[in-house]
């Protein structure tokens, strides 16, 4: 494949990128899959042209749900209903894309929490599914906030910062967590527990 693709764009170095995952027809993560070729694409110079190459190598990585849907194309028993890399885009959309994008959204965002991940990976995910769920600063920052973990909602309460908005709040708690981590480091070092113990020594 990368053969192909060092032949089809001139043989031109370009900077190197990660190639793109396969898509199984999930309809969750259609969006940011779709993202993925499009970055590999303009590394390869072929942003404004290309079409054809575009849909051949998308449709490589097709499977299961996804690798069903495009078989019979491939197969030339059905006449697909695009001649373009932007019409593509949107059947798979059409196929493949959420229904009721804003609804499902909003659910995600209810049902989303920190868990063990770093405030910055779960704030990330959260900014990705709040920009399709078209909420007010407020209601997404009390989503934002009853994800994440206690220590960090404990801490919130605890503070008498005023935060205008999610953003604001995700950069407190990042730091909030930040602050956390370096006690509990310190709190645990062998050298402060040896000087704790030596001081409630009788």
């Amino acid at each position: 494949m990368r053969q192909i693709i060092t032949s089809l764009s001139g043989g031109t170095r370009k900077p190197k990128a990660k190639e793109p995952e396969v898509y199984r027809g999930e309809r969750h993560k259609l969006r940011g899959w779709l993202a993925q070729p499009i970055v590999y694409d303009r590394t390869l110079g072929w942003q404004n042209s290309h079409d054809e190459e575009k849909i051949l190598y998308a449709t490589s990585l097709l499977r299961d749900d996804a690798g069903t849907w495009i078989t019979p194309y491939a197969e030339e028993r059905i006449t697909p209903a695009w001649d373009n890399w932007a019409g593509f885009k949107a059947e798979l959309q059409r196929q493949f894309g959420v229904i009721d994008t804003k609804g499902e959204a909003r659910i995600r965002l209810k049902n989303m929490k920190q868990g063990k991940r770093s405030v910055t990976e779960y704030w990330n995910q959260f900014r990705l599914v709040a920009s399709a769920a078209e909420l007010d600063d407020s209601t997404g920052g009390e989503l934002l906030l009853g994800g994440m973990i206690a220590d960090l909602q404990n801490a919130w309460a605890a503070s008498s910062e005023e935060y205008e908005g999610r953003k604001t709040l995700a950069q407190w708690a990042i730091r909030k967590e930040t602050k956390l981590a370096t006690v509990r480091h310190i709190q645990g070092s062998p050298s402060t527990k040896s000087v704790q113990r030596e001081t409630i020594t009788p």
